[in-house]
């Protein structure tokens, strides 16, 4: 099983265990009493939550002296993440999604019109607390894949070239608290890919990475009130 497929059955699984105990929200808050802490910018213990689940848009910029940076253009794209918080504020998370650009430049990519990124990745972060209502988070992948498609037409099915390249990527977000388990957010994540598109060797340096960077806004939704190891901890 690849990356990929494998993150996508994981964040479906994590998907149906937040539905379900999202039933169970009050009973389950019920019987986690919290007990009245001061908050302060690295620890909020009214604050803890359980697990995450995010999802919204993104626009892409492409930025370097690479195929990305000079071939393409963003347009639009979106997110959807899952997390858990493993030990207080500490989280690990799950990600896929797509972002979408126009070809700006067929001399250099070919002739194509459209060009689609979709990506899968691992990430470990952790929250901090600038202010009431406010959450600040940053994180980092671990591990993901991305799979480039450009496209001859405006319709996506016909006539595609596919490339795959491993993902770094940095990030950070922050949170405004609409209600104790209803979020919305900005965040902003640059990522690199190094690919393993078949060129020249002179053209190596200029295909073989890619950069962009995405600014994003959606809603965030928490359950629970207590992380992973503090429920196993009497």
């Amino acid at each position: 099983m690849t990356l990929p497929s494998a993150i996508k059955g994981l964040i479906i699984t994590l998907g149906l265990l937040f539905c379900s105990i999202g039933f169970s929200q009050n009973t389950l808050d019920a019987d986690e009493p919290v007990t009245e802490q001061r908050s302060t910018f690295y620890n909020a213990v009214e604050r803890q939550r359980f697990f995450a689940i995010t999802v919204g848009g993104h626009i892409p910029f492409t930025s370097g002296d690479n195929f990305m940076g000079e071939g393409l253009e963003g347009k639009s794209g979106f997110d959807f993440k899952v997390q858990m918080y493993v030990y207080k504020h500490l989280f690990v998370g799950l990600s896929t999604g797509s972002s979408y650009f126009e070809v700006k430049n067929q001399e250099l990519l070919g002739l194509y019109k459209k060009s689609r990124v979709a990506y899968d990745y691992v990430y470990i972060g952790y929250e901090f607390f600038p202010a009431d209502k406010l959450r600040l988070g940053v994180n980092i992948s671990i591990d993901g894949n991305l799979a480039y498609k450009n496209y001859d037409f405006n319709t996506l099915d016909i006539n595609h070239q596919k490339d795959t390249a491993t993902l770094n990527r940095y990030g950070f977000y922050l949170n405004y608290e609409l209600g104790k388990h209803f979020m919305i957010y900005l965040d902003y994540g640059y990522n690199v890919s190094k690919t393993d598109i078949e060129v020249p060797s002179e053209l190596n340096d200029f295909f073989g990475k890619g950069n962009y960077s995405t600014i994003g806004l959606g809603l965030a939704f928490t359950i629970g009130s207590r992380d992973l190891i503090s429920r196993f901890i009497k």
